[in-house]
């Protein structure tokens, strides 16, 4: 039987209206900030690690605007 290990990751969306552009922000295991803007490398690049992405809820402000997305991601055990 296989054994999982698994991540979460909380995406946060910093939206810009007059540019029409969306600026993605993760925080590191090591508490450092990353900035992107393609969500796809990012995940792709999990992927290249093993990980395996299995679920995603997103999350609003009080306006229904995507702010975040929380990534859940497993891999088998080493």
């Amino acid at each position: 039987m296989t054994k999982w290990q698994y991540k979460m990751q909380i995406v946060e969306c910093h939206l810009s209206p007059i540019l029409h552009m969306a600026r993605w922000v993760v925080e590191t295991p090591e508490g450092q900030i990353k900035e992107f803007q393609n969500v796809e490398a990012y995940i792709n690049k999990l992927g290249e690690e093993k990980w395996e992405l299995v679920s995603a809820i997103n999350g609003t402000d009080q306006n229904g605007t995507i702010t975040k997305a929380l990534l859940f991601f497993r891999r088998p055990r080493a």
